[in-house]
């Protein structure tokens, strides 16, 4: 018995990107799966991005908010819409990637196939070296404190990500059920930015929602090209930070504790080798996040703006 493919909507988050929109929208609007629609959510863009797409995307529906919501409330706008507009799949997607044509078909087959998935993501490649890994499925350890991408940096050669069941999804490209995105609120917006997809993982995975990585759906992704890039203070400060809340949040008890040592580990090696690859902001934006978060300010002095 042959069943209807589902119906996928691309949600693409923008802010201020409108130099990275024409490669992402022609590569999405160029897939083979027969039943998807693109919106692009725009956080209060000022570089002209909403008038560029009216004109030059017509069929792509855009979804212009009033300030910028950051990556939570900016997708969770985003999926809210989608699924009214009859959505069975969302896929959040970064407007700085290039979607292969068959990228959304591979994606829905994982659902099909699957009926105890509900969280999937692809293969997510770097833009500039597209036979390179930056994501290929995640690895997760709450007693450890540690959140990473597998198989970072390797070759696609190397066969180094199979495809199964993960430990999270990376929210530049993750698909998710419209059943299990409404039953967990979308994304928890009390993160300012980062780790939003590794809570949503975890608290899909608390409900026993399977999580799957499938590599032979590709993107590729220009990664940190709107937060300053690999090594800037704004990323060092709210990556750590959000480490924090994010281990704080699912652990209790002396995973806790061991979770936050890890944490200690972890970030003191990272400011470390930010220290001697001759980045001084990035690392002291490293001990000003703990400090913050130990002292339980509210506040984000680091950048006074997110992008997508």
């Amino acid at each position: 018995m042959v069943t209807a493919p589902l119906r996928v909507g691309v949600v693409v988050l923008n802010w201020n990107g409108r130099e990275h929109l024409n490669d992402c929208l022609s590569s999405v609007l160029a897939n083979d799966h027969s039943d998807f629609f693109v919106l692009v959510v725009d956080n209060a863009s000022t570089d002209g991005s909403v008038e560029w797409m009216r004109e030059h995307f017509p069929e792509v529906e855009v979804l212009v908010l009033p300030g910028n919501l950051r990556f939570a409330g900016g997708n969770n706008a985003g999926a809210k819409k989608a699924l009214e507009l009859g959505a069975e799949l969302v896929l959040l997607l970064n407007n700085d990637t290039r979607m292969d044509p068959a990228c959304l078909s591979r994606l829905e087959g994982v659902f099909r196939d699957h009926p105890t998935v509900a969280v999937a993501g692809p293969r997510i490649c770097y833009f500039d070296d597209p036979g390179r890994i930056w994501y290929g499925g995640g690895y997760l350890r709450k007693s450890l404190g540690w959140v990473s991408h597998r198989a970072l940096r390797r070759k696609i050669t190397d066969r180094a990500d199979p495809p199964g069941p993960t430990g999270w999804v990376s929210g530049c490209s993750l698909a998710v059920r419209g059943s299990l995105w409404q039953r967990l609120g979308g994304l928890d917006e009390s993160y300012y930015i980062y780790a939003e997809d590794v809570d949503f993982c975890l608290r899909a995975d608390a409900l026993g929602a399977e999580i799957w990585y499938e590599p032979r759906a590709l993107v590729l992704h220009k990664v940190s090209a709107s937060v300053g890039g690999t090594v800037s203070a704004f990323k060092a400060y709210h990556k750590t930070r959000a480490g924090l809340q994010l281990f704080l949040r699912h652990t209790s008890g002396l995973q806790k504790v061991c979770a936050l040592l890890g944490r200690i580990f972890y970030d003191g090696a990272t400011a470390a080798l930010l220290l001697v690859r001759g980045h001084p902001r990035a690392a002291a934006a490293v001990v000003e996040a703990w400090v913050d978060t130990v002292a339980g300010r509210t506040g984000f002095p680091v950048g006074d703006e997110s992008s997508s």
